[in-house]
This record gives structure tokens, C-alpha cells and sequence, in this order.
């Protein structure tokens, strides 16, 4: 450890807790989601006040110290962290304080779940993200998709206010008409850029009288392809579709068992679809079979469905309701539902294209949500205008997840998020490039469990190649990408400027460029520098 560091650490403010490698505590703190990254920072700091941000980011500008900034740590590469840096920690900023019955300051640091529950006793939400231990940092700053995204918006819509660090130290509190410019480059330009935003001031929104979640499972290979060829033509129409209701659906490769495949696939296909209606069952009911026909089950046939009733600010909920658990638990139940587990068994591992040799669990990870686990993701837009186009897509996504291999101990899926509704109404306020598509696909890809962290590196190649080779096969169908589910090997060279500027255009197309201009006006030295941090001009 320098002497500079020591310094730092001896002269910290009493309540701004500094971990380095010497510290007990140090191998749990330096634990990010992806645990495909195993890095090392020299200290981290865990900031609880603006103040606390301000000597971190003092001392890097000084020393000209490298630091990442962290909120929840659920950056996909892995660049909320790093080798020998300072990290600068803003989970323990957790309190929302309510300004009035529909508006809010919720620091950054605040878990998605927490914020759920505390906000459902008023009756009121965010249109936030699914994972409950995602904090609000990194997803605002991305834009933001959730289950309430057709009827309220990306998580970044609600924002009205901000409290940011600059470079030089400054607090600002950017708004539509203060720093407006900053403002709406924090609305999707993604994290660590600008500034350290240490809370969004959100308007919240009304969860109404009831709200209904549900989820679906179809084996069969056919009726798994007609229910994605219905949903996607579906959601081409923006605004056709009641904006009460936001889903999303994943297929994915399946224990074949003893079904009989088609030619030449190795593993079954299944889809499943899982959402959020802001209504009642009954009418939820009627919506998706007047959509979806006999492929919606009776209410048995359901993995879960569940209507839950509300009271607003100032009353009480009825002792005589039944109260199921929250619909925050809910939702974390859809999550890991459309985003597959595995399950623990005794079961000998299943294999359908034989084992391989680099097999270390039996099981996928319980959680691909809320748990750390080492994983890759990559995501794009539809091309997709006709029906036809549209149908294209799911038989390419299917034919490729039927060819590959089954494995119990790896979940390897396509995700579809649905846009439309709210998205499209007064884009030009966000950073969003893609407003008009229909939805977004994730490719997605986890393996191993938090107990057995920093997985080898045969392991991680192999699924890292699988995500990029699935990507390829269906580029003709595919473009662009979005910033929370960012994937850092979509062009060849990122490591160099040309390529930084490719790959950062696929996120933020025409936005790209008054995207530099803000981090030129507001970031004159280039504090803010990581391998996908937005260059200056």
C-alpha cells in the first residue's frame, strides 16, 4: 500500500468506512455480480453522503488514482470494479425520503426489491427493473427495462431531478431546466460517464386498485414457436396493445427427455412468458386468450397467477383480504421464472450431447438474478417490419437453441422484453436510441452458483463463445444493442479509439455524438475513463 493511500485512509472522515486488502472483510467487498471478473481493487470506500463521494473523487484527481464507481456491482463487464484502483461504493445510500405523496429523493444505493416494498405500502411504483438486488444506480443511469415499462415508461422517464458529483467536485442537481443538457444525458447514457449521481428525485407512480402477475410454460417445440411468432407481431403494433400489460418471454434449450425432437436438433426448445397486468385477473384473462387463443391454459394450467389489490396513501388494507406475499416477492418470482434456475437434486447431471470434461456443478445457478454468478450476456433489436420478418427471427432463435446442447448445469436463452406503449411518447427526453422498436432481445448465458466463484477458464470460453457465435447466426435479423445489458466484444478492437466509438454507436446511434459533447462540457479531463466510458471530442 503507498503512502498516498495510507494517507487517505488516516485522514477519511470517521463514518466513511475504507476496506483494503489487509481487511477481514475484503474478499466478500471485492465480489461483483459477474463473477467471471475476479478483480482486485486496492481499497473501496463506502460512501454514504455527496460529501463522502467528494473526498474519494478529490483524492483520484489528485493522485491521478484510477477508481470505478459502484452501486449494486451488476455491470455485465465487469467494469464496476477493477485491479489495483480505489472503488467508490454507493450501496450504503438507502433511505428514500419522500417529498410529498408523489415524489421522492431514492439514493442510488437502494435495492430494486426494498424500494418495491416500501413503495407498494403506499400503493405507489417505479417502473424499475425485475432483478430485486439490482440497484437504482446503474439501471436509471441505462435507461432502465421493467414489467411496468409499457404503462409507465424506462425507469429513467419518472426521474425529475438528480444529485451528481462532477469532476471538479461540484454537486449539481441537473434537471429539464437546470443543466438540462446533463440532465438528459443521464436518462440512458449510461453509468460513470458524467458524474457520480448519488439519488434520482422520481415522481411515483399509482399501482392502482389491483394488479395481476402471471407466468407460462410451454414445452411442446410448436406451440413454444407460435406463441413467440404471435407475441412479437403482436407488439409491432406499438400502441395496439392495452399498455396495462408489459411481459417478457424467453426460449430456451430444454432436457430433451424422451421427446421426439425435429430433424437434426439436439435439445428441446420451450418458451416461457411471464408479466404484469395492471387490471384484474379476469380481464387479464380475457386480454391474453384474445390474443394468444388456446394456447392460454385454464387458470390450473398457470405456473403462477396472482392478483393482488392495493390501498392508496392514507388508507388501510382490508383485514378481511387475504394477503398473499408482496408483489415485489411477485416479481422476483416472474424473474427468475422467464430468466431460468436450475434446481438442486440428486439427480445424476443430464447431458444431451454427452459430458464434457470441464463439468463442475450438477446443477444451473439457483438464481440468475440475484446472486453473484459468472455469466455473459449481449443484446439487439429486431430488424423485423413484416409479420413475415418477424417470424423469421423466432425460427432462427429456435433452430439455433434446438442445435445446441442441453447441459443441467449451464442456463444458455434468448430473453425478449417488450417495448411500445410508454417507450414511444416523448423520446427526445431520454438517451434511448431504439423508441420505435417492438422489442428488445437478450441473449443470455449463466453457469455456476456464488459458492463456486471464479469459475475455470475453459468453462468460461466455451460460453462466452456460444453467446458471440448465436449473436453472429442471427445478425442478419438483428441491430444495435442496449446499455444495461452491455457486452463489450460486439466489435473487433474495442481496446482501441475507433473501435470504442463502433462499438458506443451501436448503443446510442444518433445520440452518440451530443452524448460527447455533454462529457466534453462536463468531464474536461477525462476523470471519468473506463474501457466503455463515452470519449470526449
Amino acid at each position: 500500500m503507498t503512502q498516498d493511500i495510507q494517507d487517505f485512509i488516516r485522514n477519511a472522515p470517521n463514518d466513511l468506512k475504507i476496506i483494503d486488502k489487509e481487511d477481514a472483510l475484503y474478499q466478500y467487498a471485492r465480489v461483483i455480480s459477474n463473477t467471471r471478473f475476479g478483480h482486485k481493487p486496492e481499497i473501496i470506500a463506502y460512501c454514504k453522503t455527496a460529501h463522502h463521494v467528494q473526498i474519494c473523487l478529490g483524492f483520484c484527481r489528485e493522485h491521478s488514482f484510477p477508481f470505478r464507481v459502484r452501486s449494486g456491482g451488476h455491470q455485465h463487464e465487469g467494469m464496476s470494479s477493477g485491479n489495483d484502483l480505489l472503488i467508490i461504493d454507493l450501496s450504503e445510500m438507502d433511505t428514500i425520503h419522500y417529498i410529498d405523496q408523489d415524489c421522492a429523493w431514492i439514493p442510488v444505493g437502494k435495492q430494486l426489491g426494498k424500494v418495491y416494498e416500501e413503495l407498494e405500502e403506499r400503493g405507489q411504483v417505479i417502473p424499475g427493473g425485475g432483478c430485486q438486488s439490482v440497484n437504482v444506480g446503474g439501471l436509471t443511469q441505462g435507461g432502465g427495462w421493467g414489467l411496468s415499462i409499457r404503462k409507465y415508461g424506462m425507469t429513467c422517464d419518472s426521474v425529475l431531478e438528480c444529485e451528481i458529483v462532477l469532476a471538479d467536485g461540484t454537486i449539481a442537481y441537473p434537471s429539464p431546466t437546470n443543466l438540462p443538457d446533463l440532465f438528459w444525458a443521464l436518462k440512458g447514457g449510461g453509468g460513470g460517464n458524467f458524474g457520480v449521481v448519488t439519488k434520482f428525485k422520481f415522481k411515483l407512480s399509482s399501482l392502482g386498485d389491483v394488479t395481476t402477475s402471471f407466468s407460462l410454460l410451454w414445452e411442446n417445440g410448436q406451440n413454444a414457436v407460435k406463441v413467440m411468432k404471435i407475441w412479437t407481431v403482436l407488439h409491432a403494433d406499438l400502441t395496439g396493445l392495452d399498455p396495462a400489460l408489459s411481459t417478457a418471454c424467453g426460449m430456451m434449450t430444454a432436457d430433451p427427455k424422451d421427446t421426439i425432437l425435429p430433424k437434426s436438433h439436439v435439445s428441446a426448445v420451450h418458451t416461457r412468458m411471464g408479466g404484469l397486468f395492471y387490471g384484474s385477473k379476469a380481464d387479464l384473462l380475457l386480454l391474453l386468450r384474445k390474443h394468444f387463443g388456446d394456447l392460454i391454459p385454464e387458470e390450473i394450467g398457470f405456473v403462477s397467477l396472482q392478483e393482488k389489490h392495493h390501498h392508496q396513501i392514507g388508507e388501510k388494507a382490508l383485514a378481511t383480504q387475504q394477503q398473499t406475499f408482496s408483489l415485489s416477492k411477485h416479481q422476483s418470482v416472474i424473474s427468475e421464472f422467464v430468466n431460468p434456475t436450475g434446481h438442486i437434486s440428486d439427480m445424476p447431471p443430464t447431458a444431451s450431447c454427452g459430458d464434457r470434461n470441464y463439468r463442475i456443478l450438477p446443477d444451473a445457478p439457483a438464481s440468475t438474478c440475484d446472486r453473484p454468478h459468472p455469466h455473459k450476456v449481449t443484446s439487439g433489436f429486431p430488424k423485423a417490419i413484416s409479420d413475415q420478418e418477424h417470424h423469421q427471427l423466432v425460427d432462427a432463435i429456435y433452430e439455433y437453441l434446438g442445435h445446441t446442447c442441453f447441459y443441467s448445469d449451464v442456463n444458455r436463452y434468448m430473453s425478449f422484453h417488450c417495448l411500445g406503449g410508454a417507450v414511444t411518447h416523448q423520446p427526445e427526453q431520454r438517451v434511448f436510441a431504439f423508441p420505435t422498436k417492438p422489442y428488445l432481445l437478450q441473449i443470455q448465458c449463466w453457469w455456476d452458483d456464488a459458492g463456486n466463484a471464479f469459475t475455470n477458464e475453459t468453462r468460461n470460453k466455451a460460453y462466452i463463445e456460444w453467446i458471440k457465435d448465436f449473436r453472429t447466426n442471427i445478425l442478419p435479423h438483428i441491430e444495435g444493442a442496449f446499455i444495461n445489458f452491455i457486452d463489450q466484444s460486439l466489435v473487433p478492437h474495442p481496446e482501441t479509439e475507433a473501435g470504442r466509438i463502433h462499438l458506443l454507436t451501436m448503443y446510442y446511434k444518433q445520440n452518440f455524438k451530443r452524448l460527447r459533447e455533454v462529457k466534453t462540457t462536463y468531464d474536461t479531463k477525462n476523470l471519468f475513463d473506463f474501457e466503455m466510458s463515452i470519449p470526449r471530442i
